[in-house]
């Protein structure tokens, strides 16, 4: 805190790079303040973290690695998903949440989030240690708008809903508690934490919970009994520049359709590769397609005036583009916002179908389609619907995100919370 000592704050989180970043932009808002922030992820961003300045701490495998293992992960079909999300769950917290102990020892503070919200309070619980939580998304926390994250069928009727989400709280709960609970012996084998009956209870609600997602995208839900607090989208700020080449392609011509899914790979996105040019190539724009993960095209087979770029500052780019056409993922939703600019939404998993939704439903995009049905001929339709969208809706949005610190609120958020907590408990 600026008025008192510095805290050394682990910030935790375990899965792609859209969890990754906001976190990033957590720990350049606490060393503005003064503190010492750790970041714990996937040891394939170990890199990243310590190129920004920051310590690292190893949190799980290679989540690329993992999901190029494991692509039924990567399927909008719920059976298929949740097997192979199951599986992760059982095999990985038992490994992860020792490593998250590791890192936290020392610490006088914990944030979290991603799928290291299954793990992270029992940690912060065996360290007695104040511990907050960052959600991206609002798609794990129940309300009757919206079904369980596993289901992609959005619009259905509010009991229908109620219902889906009873039966996910309560498999949640038959699944997680076995596992949960050994984990929490064995954090703990000295005094050990007491039993869970609610493994939900635990996960999302033991510790304070914060959403860092804009409250008119995804409103609050009654069922939530105002246990959760907004502080809008974090954006990193990335110290890089655009590529010397890329800017002049962008200057030599007409905005592009900007077309990347992040770190969605397998089927789909190979699917997606075949019809990008047959739904495109005869619409006489540019394309910019970012590879990503997924490894979208090959610069040799793509017709002129269409260029790849590997990885550049979505919100350097994101400014220059005609379209964004992407998966619905909350870090790139956040940035086609901030940008103002027309978005075409392609959802594949989970909360991108959440997102996917409420964009239409806010007059941001046109309808989704899910990435794995979409046609040649809908994408075209796609985006001359979304070029063709009244910009008053995108310029509300952008103006109010242009504006916003999430990161710097999130941060008083937790100074807050270890005043009101005292002395941190030597154990940690």
């Amino acid at each position: 805190m600026t008025d008192s000592r510095p805290l050394r704050v682990v910030l935790a989180t375990v899965g792609s790079r859209g969890d990754v970043q906001p976190m990033l932009a957590l720990a350049q808002a606490l060393r503005e303040r003064g503190h010492v922030p750790v970041v714990a992820a996937p040891v394939n961003f170990e890199n990243w973290v310590l190129s920004m300045g920051f310590a690292f701490a190893p949190l799980g495998a290679d989540m690329q690695a993992y999901l190029a293992a494991h692509p039924e992960i990567l399927s909008g079909n719920p059976l298929r998903n949740g097997s192979q999300s199951l599986a992760f769950f059982k095999t990985q917290v038992p490994l992860q949440a020792p490593q998250l102990l590791a890192a936290c020892r020392g610490a006088n503070a914990m944030l979290y989030a991603g799928l290291s919200v299954f793990f992270a309070p029992s940690v912060a619980q065996a360290l007695q240690i104040p511990a907050m939580q960052v959600q991206f998304t609002t798609c794990l926390l129940p309300g009757d708008t919206y079904p369980p994250p596993a289901y992609p069928w959005h619009g259905l009727p509010r009991w229908l809903n109620r219902v889906l989400w009873r039966l996910h709280l309560r498999g949640g709960n038959w699944f997680m508690l076995p596992t949960l609970n050994a984990m929490r012996a064995a954090l703990s084998p000295a005094q050990a934490l007491p039993l869970l009956t609610d493994a939900w209870q635990n996960v999302l609600y033991s510790n304070p919970l914060v959403i860092a997602a804009d409250a008119q995208l995804l409103p609050p839900q009654a069922a939530w009994q105002d246990r959760c607090a907004y502080a809008t989208f974090l954006f990193m700020d990335d110290p890089r520049a655009l590529d010397a080449d890329l800017q002049a392609w962008l200057v030599a011509g007409e905005p592009p359709i900007y077309i990347g899914f992040g770190s969605m790979s397998g089927a789909a996105t190979i699917r997606l590769e075949a019809l990008l040019k047959s739904a495109l190539a005869d619409m006489g724009r540019r394309v910019l397609i970012g590879a990503g993960w997924a490894g979208l095209a090959a610069q040799a087979d793509l017709p002129a005036g269409w260029r790849l770029v590997d990885d550049a500052p979505h919100a350097l780019l994101f400014a220059r583009v005609a379209v964004v056409v992407h998966h619905g993922g909350s870090g790139t939703t956040a940035q086609a916002l901030r940008a103002g600019v027309p978005q075409v939404v392609l959802p594949l998993i989970l909360d991108q179908f959440h997102h996917a939704h409420r964009l239409h439903l806010c007059a941001l995009t046109p309808p989704p389609v899910p990435l794995e049905k979409v046609t040649a001929t809908q994408l075209r339709t796609l985006v001359d619907a979304a070029l063709a969208m009244p910009p008053g809706p995108r310029r509300q949005f952008a103006q109010r995100l242009q504006q916003s610190n999430a990161a710097r609120d999130i941060a008083l958020r937790l100074e807050a919370l270890v005043r009101s907590k005292g002395s941190v408990n030597s154990k940690a």
